[in-house]
């Protein structure tokens, strides 16, 4: 659990440093970046279990795997929202001004469409997405990693 907190704020770190640069990822971006350290938190999860009870089976390695999954989820998500609220706070206004240009411009009325992209495009429903997503990849990730360290690399651990 430890690996996946660290590497959670190494994650942070690495966001916040781009953003004192002034390249801040945008969007979806990221993604790529905690995709991989999510295949590696649970890689090194199920590789730790494996060293210390060589007689771990699947279910116990999908199950370490995905909690520590889980908690990186947990941390990012809280991140994202607080980056979002705080550091970055105008960045949904302007992607809503933006979107209801575009809306105008396609001949739709501003007072329909701006409340309705002002209540969807939050900090707390990006966080939510985001959460959920890494979610789904984190348990994912401890499927296909569980079954290749039980399957495969369970050999090489004796």
């Amino acid at each position: 659990m430890i690996l996946a907190a660290l590497t959670a704020l190494a994650v942070i770190a690495l966001r916040m440093i781009l953003y004192t640069m002034d390249r801040a990822p945008e969007g979806t971006d990221f993604m790529l970046v905690h995709f991989l350290a999510m295949v590696t938190v649970v890689f090194f999860t199920c590789s730790r279990l494996l060293t210390r009870d060589k007689r771990a089976g699947f279910p116990d390695l999908m199950r370490e795997g995905f909690k520590a999954a889980a908690l990186y989820a947990v941390i990012i998500t809280a991140f994202l929202w607080f980056y979002y609220t705080r550091v970055e706070s105008h960045t949904f206004q302007i992607r809503v001004d933006d979107m209801v240009a575009r809306g105008m411009r396609e001949g739709q009325d501003e007072a329909i469409i701006r409340p309705r992209l002002t209540k969807f495009f939050t900090p707390f429903n990006y966080a939510s997405i985001t959460f959920f997503a890494l979610l789904a990849n984190g348990a994912m990730n401890a499927l296909v990693i569980g079954m290749l360290h039980h399957k495969v690399l369970r050999k090489f651990k004796r």
